[in-house]
């Protein structure tokens, strides 16, 4: 994101928003939406080809049994592990990492089936969190705090069940308990409107109309953080993200957690991220004014600042 060949870097703004350092699915599908960057791809959003990993890169793949995950990290102190999305990889929080700040060390890793972290077989959203429950016992001593979004909160919300010893805090952005609640974009609206306009409507979905005509550093980031996967991973990812079910575990959640929603969000009903948060025990909610689904890229700054004050509320 804001450039492939920048992990870890933190640098100067480069832009306002992104700097270089019930069942909504009724008739409607995650499979063949439209390609929002002109390219195609699985589920319609494509980016630039993944960076092949060579033996340069050794340093950067921790072993989790046996299946090796791509990470970058940023900064040092409080850890905090960065959960991608459905269509991302660890590069989603290339622009994000910059602005958590002093005394936090992010660390962004891949999921299995990744293109930098290849996996070839069925997966549910327990062995997503198991990976990353082992990411943290490698790389962080054992606990850290904990940031995902969309899919990537689904993975979040099931590590902090399954593994409550792993994770200090808990932040769930963009994201549901279950995946009805995931809202797929309905591409009758533009039937017969041509490419274009069902691009559009797709990116809507993410990023605000002013973001997608006066950012195009933003833009870029997006195309960067989309990354091609091969319709096998495409839908091995639709079937555990279509197993996803834990309303009836989130009374389980003992990590302090804050549950973020975008204000316009498509995807995520403010009303499911408010429910989302009432299930957890003590959980706050906070609505990011403006934002829609890419929680983590649109308005990066304050985002990160929001992140950041949950996490050192409850350092250890």
């Amino acid at each position: 994101v804001c450039g492939r060949n920048w992990p870890g870097a933190v640098g100067q703004p480069r832009s306002r928003r992104c700097s270089a350092p019930a069942s909504g699915n009724a008739g409607r599908s995650w499979h063949a939406l439209p390609d929002v960057f002109g390219r195609s791809g699985p589920a319609g959003l494509a980016s630039s080809p993944a960076q092949q990993s060579d033996g340069a890169d050794a340093m950067t793949r921790v072993d989790v049994n046996g299946l090796f995950l791509r990470w970058d990290e940023s900064g040092s102190g409080q850890p905090l592990v960065l959960v991608h999305g459905f269509n991302a990889d660890r590069r989603q929080f290339d622009c994000f990492r910059p602005h958590l700040g002093e005394g936090i060390r992010a660390i962004a890793c891949d999921q299995r089936d990744s293109p930098d972290s290849p996996f070839d077989g069925p997966y549910s959203m327990a062995d997503h969190a198991d990976d990353v429950a082992q990411v943290i016992a490698h790389l962080c001593n054992g606990a850290a705090h904990v940031f995902g979004t969309s899919y990537g909160g689904a993975v979040a919300m099931t590590l902090a069940i399954r593994h409550p010893g792993r994770v200090k805090t808990l932040t769930l952005g963009a994201t549901a308990p279950c995946f009805d609640q995931f809202k797929a974009p309905d591409m009758a609206v533009v039937a017969g409107q041509g490419p274009e306009a069902a691009r559009r409507f797709m990116l809507e979905h993410f990023f605000t109309p002013d973001a997608i005509d006066h950012d195009p550093v933003l833009m870029q980031a997006a195309r960067d953080s989309f990354c091609e996967r091969a319709p096998e991973s495409g839908a091995r990812r639709m079937a555990a993200m279509k197993a996803h079910d834990v309303r009836e575990r989130l009374g389980d959640i003992r990590a302090p957690t804050l549950v973020l929603q975008g204000e316009f969000d498509p995807v995520i009903s403010l009303d499911t991220a408010r429910r989302l948060a009432g299930a957890i025990p003590g959980a706050r909610f906070a609505i990011l004014p403006g934002v829609r689904h890419a929680v983590s890229m649109e308005r990066a700054a304050h985002v990160a600042q929001v992140v950041r004050e949950h996490i050192l509320a409850h350092a250890f």
